[in-house]
């Protein structure tokens, strides 16, 4: 008798729980405006919470310390950028000449298979006497127009994160009194807080870790651009360092630009070619043997959970969910291994 019991209930529960995952999913992307600064800025606040804890020990309040943390790092990212902004302000400036030269460049080297394919198509094509209507294109904007528009989106998104971080780090003490207090239980307030604890370090470890690769593939990537002679080598070997947060995507995306970058650069293609091949080399050197020996000791997640949890958040919230993506399966493997009920799905995604 309990068989059927067990059965009638369990089907209602997951139909329930599947009916929340597609609204759920559903309210991410049409709030993604507002709900990826929040999960950045919550993201940020648990990263920077140490260094915040650690300072308010020496003697300096918690708001303090929380905008030392936040704006300090933000005149670190903006000095570093600023080192790099002029080379990066020409390299987009001249972007349109140098995709016609990467398309025409590209055009020579697929030349040869563009015959074989035009003969073959020459061969089996059939006469037809129909006329095909013209078309109409319309203008699309023009590509500064549409930097000018992205950039002011980013700056305000940026700000928003920046101080939505503050708030969060100056306010977190007093939070996690009212939590402890709205929970009523003494055990209850000690879970919750080994959470965050645990949350804290998790996502420290992975970002530190991360950065460290990151700056490995960095720093080769410029010695061997520089090597090669490429112009710009720091600049391209500062992009590689920050692709290299995207697992998998961020591999690729750096061999392509550097790639077109060799091609505009230099004359012949077997140049570019050795660039292509160099850079994939470095990736595929920390992205199988340094990344999963690091990470693989420190990271509560599987190569399976982190490929699908890239594809669920760059689906919902973009490239920009690529990101976050890591850093929030991580919090939520550390959460569901603390809840029962949901301890399986927690395993699921431990390696």
């Amino acid at each position: 008798m309990d068989e059927p019991r067990t059965r009638n209930t369990t089907a209602p529960t997951i139909l329930l729980v599947g009916v929340f995952l597609i609204l759920l999913t559903a309210a991410l992307r049409i709030a993604a405006a507002l709900l990826f600064p929040i999960a950045v800025a919550g993201l940020l606040m648990l990263l920077l919470d140490p260094p915040v804890r650690a300072l308010r020990k020496l003697g300096l309040p918690t708001a303090v310390g929380a905008g030392l943390m936040v704006f300090g790092t933000l005149a670190l990212t903006v000095a570093g950028g600023a080192m790099l902004a002029s080379p990066a302000s020409d390299w987009i400036e001249t972007t349109p000449a140098k995709l016609v030269q990467v398309q025409t460049k590209i055009r020579k080297m697929l030349r040869p298979i563009q015959e074989t394919a035009r003969k073959v198509d020459q061969a089996t094509e059939t006469t037809s006497t129909q006329t095909t209507p013209p078309t109409v294109q319309i203008k699309s904007p023009g590509l500064l127009q549409r930097l000018s528009v992205s950039t002011a989106s980013i700056a305000a998104t940026v700000l928003t994160i920046v101080f939505l971080t503050y708030f969060l780090l100056a306010m977190l003490p007093a939070f996690r009194r009212k939590l402890a207090g709205l929970i009523g239980t003494l055990a209850g307030a000690r879970n919750i807080e080994e959470t965050l604890t645990e949350i804290e370090t998790q996502m420290s470890r992975y970002l530190v870790l991360n950065t460290l690769t990151g700056v490995g593939v960095g720093l080769a990537t410029w010695a061997f651009l520089a090597a090669v002679q490429l112009p710009n080598a720091l600049l391209w070997g500062v992009v590689a360092f920050l692709l290299n947060f995207i697992p998998y995507a961020g591999s690729l995306a750096t061999a392509a630009l550097v790639g077109a970058a060799a091609l505009v650069a230099f004359d012949g293609t077997g140049r570019a070619v050795m660039v292509v091949i160099g850079s994939s080399a470095i990736h595929l050197v920390a992205g199988n043997f340094v990344t999963p020996h690091l990470m693989g000791r420190h990271l509560p997640l599987n190569p399976v959970a982190i490929f699908v949890s890239l594809l669920y958040w760059g689906w919902v919230w973009g490239p920009a969910g690529t990101l976050v993506a890591v850093p929030i399966t991580v919090m939520l493997q550390v959460i569901f291994a603390r809840v029962d009920r949901l301890r399986p799905i927690a395993i699921l995604l431990d390696t």
